[in-house]
């Protein structure tokens, strides 16, 4: 039975595999072990490589969310399928370093995603202007102050500036991260914020697969 990779955990954090809307079975989910380390897996009955549908892509959110709720989480990539237990084991041994290191530096933070758009503005000018790209480059420098790391998201298309960044937050500042967000806005009139979250790690884990 192959398995689908959704999420690295702690093996202590003694959790039940989670269902994928909280009501239904779990479709097979389970947890496999390694040392202190715990892989959150879903059974499929083929070992293949196709492209996730949308349906499995919300699934493993779901899945990953979850376990976010409860402990300390590094999400996969959507997608991520190992033949047998025992190669899934031999891989979480392999980056066994890199995988505790990385739960040690997101436990306890949490993902704020900040978008900025021009406020008011027609479609096609939401997104576009050095003008833009410079306030929202300011701003989401401010907000950086308030977090442990960010990564850009999407950028202005002429400049390359940020439009759109995520946080790596401590779990203490998460609301004086939203105050200093709300400032940036009061600030700023011509700019549009939307922050989300609190998310899972999702931006700020890269795992490695592959020969």
């Amino acid at each position: 039975m192959a398995l689908r990779l959704h999420a690295i955990t702690l093996a202590d954090a003694h959790l039940s595999p989670p269902a994928a809307d909280g009501k239904k079975a779990n479709h097979g989910l389970k947890l496999v072990p390694f040392r202190d380390l715990c892989a959150v897996v879903s059974e499929q009955k083929m070992f293949t490589l196709d492209e996730p549908t949308p349906e499995q892509v919300e699934y493993h959110r779901t899945v990953v969310d979850s376990v976010f709720k409860n402990s300390t989480v590094l999400p996969a990539p959507v997608g991520v399928v190992f033949r047998a237990p025992d190669v899934l084991k031999r891989w979480m041994e392999l980056h066994y370093v890199s995988l505790t290191g990385a739960l040690e530096f997101v436990e306890d933070r949490m993902v704020a995603r900040v978008h900025v758009v021009r406020a008011g503005a027609a479609p096609d000018d939401r997104e576009a202007g050095s003008d833009l790209a410079a306030a929202a480059a300011e701003s989401l420098r401010a907000l950086r102050r308030h977090a442990v790391s960010a990564v850009p998201l999407r950028r202005e298309e002429v400049t390359g500036l940020a439009l759109s960044s995520a946080f790596l937050v401590d779990r203490s500042s998460w609301k004086a991260f939203l105050a200093a967000a709300d400032e940036q806005q009061s600030a700023h009139h011509m700019l549009q914020f939307s922050v989300s979250g609190p998310w899972a790690p999702y931006d700020f884990v890269h795992m490695q697969f592959g020969g």
